[in-house]
Parts: C-alpha cells; structure tokens; sequence
C-alpha cells in the first residue's frame, strides 16, 4: 500500500492554503517527485493549478530547450571545423510546437502541451503560459538579456496578484531571480550562442545574466524569507514556497546589485 496517496482535490485544497485564489497569475517551477504518487500524475497538477486560478487566472511555467544549441556534450575542441560546421548545420533550432522542454520536469512539459497552452518565441528560454491573456504574455521575447523587461517575465510584473511557486524545488530553480539579476546595475553575464529560425536559420550571440550555478540565489531567496513575505506549505508531498514576484523581483535585484558590488563578481 503507498503511504500517501494525492488526488485532485487534495491537491486544490492544498493551494488554498497556500494562498493561491481565483484570478491569480502563477510562476511555476516543480518536481513531480518532490509531489509524490498522484492519481493522474502531471496531468493532474496541471488540472489543480489551472483550476485553482480559475478563467480569470494565467499559468506560466518554463519552457526551456536545447534544440538551438550546439551538443553540449560535444567538445568542440575535439572537432576539426569541417566537423563543427556540419553538426552547426544539422542543429534543428527551436519550434514553439514540437521543440521539447529539458531539465525544467515533467509537469512543466505536460503543460507544455496542454490545449491553448501559449510558448514564447525564445529558440532556449521560452516561457509557457495557460489562462487569460496568454498570448499577450508570450509575445514578444526578447533575444537579448532573456529574462527582462522585454520578456514574458518582464510584462508579468505589471499583471496584479501575480505570484512564484516552487513545489518542492529551491530558490536555485527560481528563473525569475535572473529578472532580478538583470535590473541589478552589477549583473554578472555571459554570451548566449543559439540557432534562430528553425534548421535553416543562422547562429546568433546575444548577452545575457550568467548562470548563478548557487552563487546567490539561495542566499537571496532565505534573505527576502526572512522579511515575512514568503508563505510556505505543502502541494502533495512536496514543501512549497509563494511569493508575490514583484516583491521578490525588486528585493533581489537590489540584493544581488549590493553582492556583486561587493563581491567585483561579473562573470
């Protein structure tokens, strides 16, 4: 017999307590595991979250690819140039429709798929959005600095009652924390290289905030809980963390900006 066992409506009760109210907008990152057995599994967290907001809500999960990057287990030092061309060639690019999500779980590409489900047009850092307004929220993603104020993460920082909720993962795994790292004045950055336009599309570099690889993000994350704004709680099996994202956004970026002043960390 399994110990625990979740259904849909445990699962909407469990929202409830945690603050999530019809017409909210929600950022979600997850771990089905963290969740635990589930009858229906993903395709019945995807129903709670949807449900939960109700018609006048909105949904948004990431939505991040590989398809436009080059193997990132190939080494290019070990290939001859003839090799990298053929193999830059043969990289099929982003396709919002078939293009798979990668390392963001399986809740997130259920609801990738999920019917009226919206993509952003990133080719490796779209954001899926489900609810009202969805299209507006998924145009218009900028290549550059992929995670700010022209991005699906940027315009929902003006939606009301817009919030984050990690089920059962860490502030490590909070994409909007990059939004704050790219409104910080001292922003570490990389270069991101990627495929645009499909197969036959060319390769394009586009600055972005450097991959935090848990630098800052759990530090900033216990800093602003520590300010009372963060609600915890439990989505099945899995500790939860809400917060409102504008006030997080702002917090950190002002946190992070103060770290890498203090730190000369750019990279």
């Amino acid at each position: 017999m399994i110990s625990a066992l979740h259904a849909k409506e445990d699962l909407l009760n469990d929202l409830k307590r945690l603050g999530i109210r019809p017409g909210d907008g929600i950022f979600v990152h997850s771990s089905m595991k963290a969740i635990g057995y589930t009858v229906g599994g993903p395709r019945t967290v995807v129903e709670a979250l949807l449900q939960s907001v109700a018609e006048r809500g909105l949904i948004a999960m990431p939505g991040f690819s590989t398809d436009a990057y080059f193997p990132p287990d190939l080494e290019k030092a070990d290939l001859s140039p003839e090799d990298i061309e053929w193999i830059e060639n043969a990289v099929p690019g982003f396709d919002p429709h078939r293009s798979p999500t990668s390392g963001v779980g399986i809740v997130a590409e259920t609801f990738r798929t999920w019917p009226d489900t919206h993509r952003s047009a990133h080719p490796a850092v779209s954001v899926c959005l489900n609810g009202a307004d969805a299209a507006h929220y998924a145009s218009d993603h900028s290549l550059a600095w992929a995670t700010g104020e022209h991005s699906p993460i940027g315009r929902l920082l003006n939606r009301p009652s817009t919030k984050i909720l990690l089920i059962g993962v860490g502030w490590n795994r909070c994409t909007p924390l990059h939004t704050a790292e790219t409104f910080a004045k001292h922003r570490r950055t990389k270069t991101r290289r990627m495929k645009t336009g499909g197969s036959k599309g060319k390769w394009v570099e586009e600055p972005d905030v450097a991959d935090d690889v848990n630098r800052l993000f759990p530090a900033v994350g216990a800093a602003f809980e520590q300010t009372g704004a963060v609600t915890f709680g439990t989505f099945g099996a899995a500790q939860c963390r809400v917060c409102n994202l504008k006030d997080l956004i702002e917090f950190a970026s002002v946190w992070i900006d103060r770290a890498n002043e203090e730190s000369g960390d750019r990279r």
